[in-house]
């Protein structure tokens, strides 16, 4: 879940190249970018240390809010993203992680209403999108998980994750078609989970309660 876009950072680049705002701004990617790529004790390591000297990055907490999530350690999750949301309520990203654990919780329809909250802020955040893919595939609405399956991959269409949840969608509406189609996008995009993909349609992983 990448919380700076890259066209962002070289716009920053230029603008901030020569001061201490740009520096502050690359420590985030860096420690982002380590987050995406699975090391999250490092990432940790290293927000715990930026966030002594910079409390107040919304940002850095929501960063702490996912990797904690991540590790399945909520409490510490939901205190990250309401401190990302005290510093800044229109975080978008935190939002969406406050829904994660709604989910994670069972609760859907608050779950959604953090997704919808985000969507409303920011019209497209294509991670709001493919969250109530989530939602609508674990209540077997699966039209309206290619509904917005869809949206939030015309978004975001190098992101593996929403791919591979459309195809997923695509699946369950007995569209064989769609399916391998955003399963080859997602596999294109470097999605890692291909393996749980195929047990999916196989029907030897089941995804619902």
């Amino acid at each position: 879940m990448k919380i700076i876009k890259y066209s962002f950072f070289f716009f920053l680049l230029i603008l901030f190249s020569c001061n201490n705002e740009f520096s502050k701004r690359l420590d985030i990617l860096e420690i982002d970018e380590k987050f995406n790529n699975g090391n999250l004790n490092e990432a940790k390591l290293d927000l715990d240390k930026y966030l002594k000297k910079e409390p107040n990055n919304e940002y850095a907490w929501t960063i702490l809010g996912h990797i904690e999530s991540h590790l399945d350690k909520d409490i510490l999750a939901r205190k990250a993203y309401r401190k990302a949301l005290k510093i800044n309520p229109n975080t978008v990203e935190a939002i969406t992680g406050m829904g994660i654990l709604a989910r994670k919780n069972g609760d859907y329809e608050k779950a959604s209403e953090f997704y919808y909250q985000a969507i409303e802020i920011n019209p497209n955040y294509a991670e709001a999108y493919a969250s109530l893919v989530v939602i609508n595939l674990k209540r077997k609405n699966f039209d309206e998980a290619v509904r917005v399956g869809l949206i939030g991959y015309n978004l975001e269409k190098e992101d593996g994750t929403i791919a591979a949840n459309l195809s997923t969608s695509y699946h369950f509406a007995n569209d064989t078609i769609q399916r391998e189609k955003y399963f080859n996008i997602a596999k294109n995009n470097g999605y890692k989970n291909l393996e749980s993909l195929r047990l999916i349609f196989d029907g030897e992983l089941i995804i619902f309660d």
